[in-house]
């Protein structure tokens, strides 16, 4: 069957555009090491030969760089699940979306809360929450230079009744069914933080329930007058708790752009911060950002020059 002119005009093209590999190249495919080949295709894409660097990420094993992401921490995770996407990012391997959202909320790097204005009181609620889930979270309170943006943190507790039924012990130990008052008291915490360059009210709670009902003589039931729960400090501070938590869950869905690049978490933050800004999975990995910053990740990394923070 002859081949249409523009058919053949195609295929001579895609010939002409094909890599051929170099002995080096087809020796590294034949081991099929993701790391290895990873790599090499960063360097590639460094030197910008996008086909050579496609060629080697697509040799790596689908499974073999999900054993790899399983295996690493949080941030190694999403460099190769990065340095796949930037080689090849059209095919495999790739990590999916679930994948990727999963070690994004384990990353946690190191981020400094605090009010915008320096000079403003320390807001001792949130401080106090900070501080505590510091371990948990790795957020510190810094009034003097903070990444993140908080406003002041306020708690409000509210006391809501209804009837119910309770079931209550007699006398003689038995239960019985005696009509009842459900307590319902809820904390309620709120600020104002800035997230991916927006000012958002984030909102977090904490609840406590118990019943009370009156003397049943019939039945020989004692009244239980008062519902035994937490006091209302102690309510509001795991209200605050709740929120640094809702904090931290936010944060590692949109790290901010501040974020210090003095260790690889705070690196594939930056990379991911620089992804959600321009809304192109690619930007980070393109250096498009602080170029003194993309320089300092690229060389803490071990990246090549010019391979960017290559994050999915």
């Amino acid at each position: 069957m002859r081949t249409s002119p523009p058919k053949l005009l195609a295929l001579t093209l895609l010939l002409g555009c094909a890599h051929q590999r170099t002995p080096a190249e087809q020796a590294m495919v034949a081991r099929g090491d993701c790391k290895e080949l990873l790599r090499a295709a960063d360097s590639a894409r460094a030197l910008e030969k996008p086909a050579v660097a496609q060629d080697l990420a697509q040799s790596c094993p689908q499974p073999q760089l999900l054993s790899l992401v399983a295996a690493c921490t949080p941030e190694e995770a999403l460099l190769w699940c990065g340095r796949a996407a930037a080689a090849a990012p059209q095919g495999k391997p790739s990590c999916d979306a679930k994948t990727v959202v999963e070690l994004s909320s384990r990353l946690r790097p190191r981020l400094r809360v605090g009010p915008a204005d320096s000079s403003a009181p320390p807001d001792p609620l949130l401080a106090g929450a900070v501080g505590e889930l510091t371990a948990e979270t790795n957020l510190l309170y810094d009034a003097s230079a903070p990444e993140v943006f908080v406003g002041r943190l306020s708690v409000a507790v509210d006391h809501a009744t209804s009837t119910t039924v309770a079931q209550a012990p007699d006398a003689k130990g038995k239960t019985q069914r005696v009509p009842a008052t459900q307590h319902r008291f809820v904390a309620r915490a709120e600020a104002q933080v800035e997230l991916a360059g927006k000012t958002r009210v984030l909102r977090a709670s904490d609840e406590a329930r118990d019943t009370t009902w009156e003397a049943e003589p019939k039945l020989a039931v004692a009244a239980k007058f008062a519902p035994a729960v937490p006091s209302e400090d102690e309510l509001r501070h795991r209200a605050a708790l709740a929120w640094v938590r809702a904090l931290s869950r936010a944060l590692a869905a949109a790290p901010p752009e501040g974020v210090q690049v003095t260790d690889a978490r705070g690196c594939v933050a930056y990379g991911l911060s620089l992804n959600l800004g321009a809304g192109d999975p690619g930007a980070a990995a393109a250096g498009r950002g602080d170029p003194s910053k993309i320089s300092a990740c690229e060389a803490l990394l071990g990246e090549p020059a010019g391979a960017g923070i290559p994050v999915p």
